[in-house]
């Protein structure tokens, strides 16, 4: 079993009056199996109509997407949610998470997930809260492999699951999930591919270059790291490798690219001195490890961009 479903807490099912309008935009197909048309979006204070879903129930109900890039296929099914900023919510060191249901969208609408993309471990458990009294909500992944059923309005209804087996999981409300946008994912992974370093791994939770693996550089005397490489989004903001593993005494020797505007290696703790806050390409800065331990740092103009990085010493 994939997921493990909880009851509704705090408020029955009963009354949805979710009153079925406009189609699903991902071409999803009703029961005659015709895919349908996409609506459009209403003007301000226009009422919206609510989308027709297809039916309830599971196409494949043992296994999770499997793909060979989660990112892109978060990115892809988000691609129409208006509060989804293209980050991953990494919550690797919880065991339990929320979300809200029928949140603010950014535009004033409640027609969002609180958190729209999320990165758990096997065995965390997400439990879905309802924050809008006033439009019909529920959650229904993509494959029907797990749903609260039909939309209800309410504050305070919960719906819980406990998802057991990684992969991605791709969700949405069926009022709202089309053109509105209302959809949600979470890339589920397993414990034993991570680090091993649960400091490691939530430091670094949100970085789409870290995949949960250290870079073994164990046996070498001194390890260069690059300051201001190249992310995946284009800018200069990262550190390459992003985690390291080395032995006692290694020498890191950080080694800025001159790119990506000024960066600098701040510890976390105040572990070690920073280095200057420069763009000069010649520039370098060294620490030596000589004590076995977790080791986090951080590049202060950079860090709202996940400019961060780690070495663990054994």
């Amino acid at each position: 079993m994939v997921a493990t479903a909880a009851g509704v807490a705090g408020c029955s099912d009963n009354g949805s009056g979710d009153g079925s309008g406009g189609d699903d935009e991902d071409g999803d197909e009703t029961d005659a199996g015709t895919p349908t048309a996409t609506p459009e979006e209403t003007e301000e204070n226009v009422e919206t109509p609510e989308e027709r879903d297809e039916p309830e129930g599971p196409t494949d109900p043992d296994e999770p997407a499997d793909v060979q890039n989660p990112k892109q296929a978060v990115d892809d099914w988000l691609s129409n949610t208006k509060n989804y900023d293209g980050n991953i919510n990494g919550q690797i060191a919880e065991t339990d998470v929320s979300i809200g249901v029928g949140v603010d969208d950014t535009s004033g609408s409640t027609f969002a997930f609180g958190k729209p993309a999320i990165r758990v471990t096997t065995g965390t458990q997400i439990q879905w809260i309802w924050q809008d009294p006033n439009n019909a909500h529920n959650v229904r992944e993509r494959n029907g492999l797990f749903g609260s059923g039909d939309p209800v309005t309410s504050s305070g209804k919960t719906f819980t699951v406990t998802l057991t087996e990684p992969g991605v999981y791709l969700y949405k409300c069926s009022n709202h999930g089309g053109a509105l946008g209302m959809r949600g994912a979470i890339i589920v992974e397993d414990e034993q591919t991570l680090s091993g370093y649960p400091k490691v791994d939530e430091w670094l939770s949100d970085y789409s270059e870290y995949d949960g693996r250290l870079t073994d550089r164990t046996g070498e005397a001194s390890v260069d790291v690059k300051v201001g490489a190249r992310s995946p989004n284009g800018q200069n903001r990262s550190f390459d490798p992003v985690a390291i593993l080395v032995d006692q005494g290694t020498e890191i020797v950080f080694d800025w690219s001159g790119r990506g505007g000024t960066h600098d290696v701040t510890w976390k703790n105040d572990t070690f001195e920073p280095s200057d806050n420069v763009r000069d390409a010649s520039y370098t800065y060294s620490v030596t490890m000589d004590e076995p331990g977790v080791y986090l740092y951080y590049c202060r103009g950079d860090r709202p961009y996940n400019g961060r990085g780690a070495v663990v010493v054994r």
